[in-house]
This record gives structure tokens, C-alpha cells and sequence, in this order.
């Protein structure tokens, strides 16, 4: 049923257009709880690569009882 329901959603990351940035972990957790009522740990989160510094569409994995699963993270 959780992996189901991360499948389905779509994860909005609002951030400041004037100020230097850089998405990380933390921030994203604090935004699955904050936006979809979701607790994820930090750790439990796996972004891309290449910081993350510009809005746009992004993809992080999220493990579920140790499950890797893909799950949307846009910055917008």
C-alpha cells in the first residue's frame, strides 16, 4: 500500500529563486512529511548524482523495508 501510494504522487520542493541552493536529502524528507504525510528518514533517500541546483523535474528512490523504489522529486 506505501509503495503504491509513492508511486502515485508527485512531490513538490519549493525553493527560493534569490538565494544559492542546493536540494539535498534532509530537505526532501522534511518535504515528504510536510506535503504528502509521509515520514521518510533521510537515509532512506537516494537523489541523483549531479547536485541538485536549478528547478526542474528530478527523480530520487526511496527505500521501503528495504525495497528500493522510484519515486518523483521536482524542485519547483
Amino acid at each position: 500500500q506505501t509503495i503504491r501510494f509513492l508511486k502515485s504522487c508527485r512531490l513538490e520542493v519549493g525553493m527560493k529563486n534569490n538565494v544559492k541552493w542546493e536540494l539535498n536529502n534532509e530537505i526532501v524528507a522534511r518535504h515528504f512529511l510536510k506535503n504528502l504525510r509521509v515520514f521518510v528518514p533521510p537515509h532512506a533517500l537516494k537523489l541523483p548524482e549531479e547536485p541538485i541546483t536549478r528547478w526542474g523535474e528530478y527523480w530520487c528512490d526511496v527505500t521501503v523495508s528495504e525495497r528500493p523504489l522510484a519515486a518523483p522529486s521536482p524542485p519547483r
